[in-house]
């Protein structure tokens, strides 16, 4: 199946996937029950009204107004009134409201069923919140429809996307006019990134309950083993935009809509406890990437400049962009290497190469290199370059990917693990074994003492690689859904990896 997906990739798909899916097949017009009431605390005990009321003791069931706890999801309104005549009546409605209980009810299943802590939410135009997540940190939109998104909302989603909020779009129903429009509307927020389908190795699907099949309303034309279908795209090492492809919404209000492309309530609500388990996991990181980190020394060094060049390749390339920074800072500091560092970006086979020692290869996804690039690195490692590649969160589909371009671009010279006695392990740090993050034995994996694997060339190895993320260690803190090597020995390789490049 191609993962990769475009707004017209998308509709592509879905006029082909089958003709139970056509719009006409699907119910239109209101769904879901009323509102929940808000929850009433009760406490014990008397109290004394303040003044002027007459201080006369409360009852001791009297209702009392304990802080609110905080905002977790804002609902988004969007759209006009609409109406539908049912036989001879006219039903008036909001799209984006057709169950008005999906939230609190999840919120409270959330809380007293499953992660045991305690959100509220909110509804109102997008204009209504402010693009700090920390007020808001999911923006929640779902209906039925095809609609659009003003400039100004392209703008804002932006904003708090990139400021480290994260947006859910729920296909109400399993209508595919909402969901090609959800497509093609909020690719404009990220407009250099694509929707990818979720594989199913994607922690939003075991970060706490495992679900690898859900069951249906209805038989779905891309599930055909029960499998969840949702979308997303990252920033990053997250997923900061997710679409489920078939409604959840009425199996969070707790219904089932006749006729339509639903996710059972049971195993629509598990889905949406690990939604909300991934956004508050991956938060520490999301405000982590939203402050760009610039390392520059103040100091100009005599004897020259160290360049870390970094490819721009396949998509999720620059999901480490502060970690980086955080690596030079440490090798500055940590060794007497009277040099100036720097990072620079290239597109191989466009870029010069020749003023750059050091190449970073990262990513989540697949890649192909062309001719022209593999030409560029051909000759950078004719010359004396050096690369260190390694997948973004210890992505096996750009695990996969690597190894396939370099055993093209290297016939004969295969990857090989290196030893323990490699001066990379020793140069500075005195390397024995690694750790590795929590996510990776959750995985049930059992990973090498130590990881670096390369291709030797004489006494050199100019390529040095790692299956497991190497980068994301980098920012000083771990990845909870990260096939990474800890943070503090992804630091102390990173610092002997960039001195075996300089010295060797």
């Amino acid at each position: 199946m191609l993962r990769k997906m475009t707004a017209l990739g998308l509709a592509v798909c879905l006029l082909y996937g089958s003709a139970a899916a056509a719009q006409e097949d699907i119910p239109k017009g209101p769904c879901g029950s009323k509102p929940v009431a808000p929850p009433q605390f009760r406490k014990g005990g008397e109290g004394v009204p303040p003044l002027p009321l007459p201080a006369t003791p409360l009852r001791r069931t009297e209702r009392k107004r304990p802080p609110s706890p905080p905002v977790l999801i804002a609902k988004i309104q969007f759209g006009s009134l609409k109406e539908i005549k049912v036989g001879d009546a006219v039903q008036h409605y909001f799209d984006w409201n057709k169950d008005p209980a999906d939230i609190p009810n999840l919120l409270n299943d959330a809380a007293d069923r499953a992660l045991n802590i305690h959100y509220t939410w909110k509804c109102g135009p997008l204009n209504a919140f402010t693009t700090d997540p920390a007020q808001y940190p999911i923006y929640y939109y779902t209906g039925s429809d095809d609609f659009t998104l003003s400039d100004a909302d392209i703008a804002r989603l932006r904003e708090y996307v990139r400021a480290g909020g994260v947006i859910w779009g729920d296909t109400a129903l399993g209508d595919p006019d909402f969901f090609k429009a959800f497509v093609r509307e909020v690719s404009k927020v990220l407009p250099d990134r694509s929707f990818h389908r979720l594989d199913a190795d994607h922690p939003l699907f075991n970060c706490y309950y495992p679900i690898k099949k859900v069951s249906y309303n209805r038989p779905v034309p891309d599930a055909p083993n029960g499998e969840p279908v949702f979308y997303g795209v990252d920033l990053g090492a997250r997923t900061a935009i997710v679409l489920s492809r078939y409604g959840l919404s009425c199996g969070w209000d707790g219904h089932k809509r006749a006729g339509a492309y639903t996710v059972d309530p049971n195993d629509a609500r598990k889905l949406g406890v690990n939604m909300i388990a991934y956004a508050l996991a991956m938060y520490p990181i999301s405000i982590y990437q939203s402050a760009a980190k610039i390392y520059y020394q103040e100091d100009e060094r005599p004897r020259g400049e160290f360049v870390l060049a970094q490819a721009r390749i396949g998509e999720n390339w620059d999901s480490q962009f502060n970690e980086i920074a955080n690596l030079l800072k440490t090798v500055a500091v940590k060794t007497s290497a009277e040099i100036k560092f720097d990072r620079k970006i290239v597109d191989l086979g466009k870029s010069d190469l020749e003023n750059c020692p050091f190449l970073y290869i990262t990513g989540e996804y697949d890649f192909t290199l062309d001719a022209a690039e593999k030409r560029a690195l051909k000759s950078y490692l004719a010359a004396g370059g050096f690369i260190l590649a390694s997948p973004s969160c210890g992505s096996r589909e750009f695990d996969r990917a690597f190894r396939r371009e370099i055993a093209g671009l290297l016939p004969g010279h295969p990857l090989e693990r290196l030893p323990p006695e490699h001066p990379v392990y020793g140069i500075l740090n005195k390397i024995k074994g690694v750790g590795y993050a929590d996510y990776v034995e959750k995985t049930g994996e059992t990973p090498p003492a130590l990881p670096l694997e390369g291709i030797s060339v004489g006494a050199a190895t100019p390529i040095i690689y790692s299956s497991y993320g190497i980068g994301g260690g980098w920012r000083g803190f771990d990845n909870p859904f990260g096939r990474d090597i800890a943070s503090d020995d992804a630091m102390r390789l990173g610092v002997n990896i960039i001195l075996y490049a300089m010295t060797h």
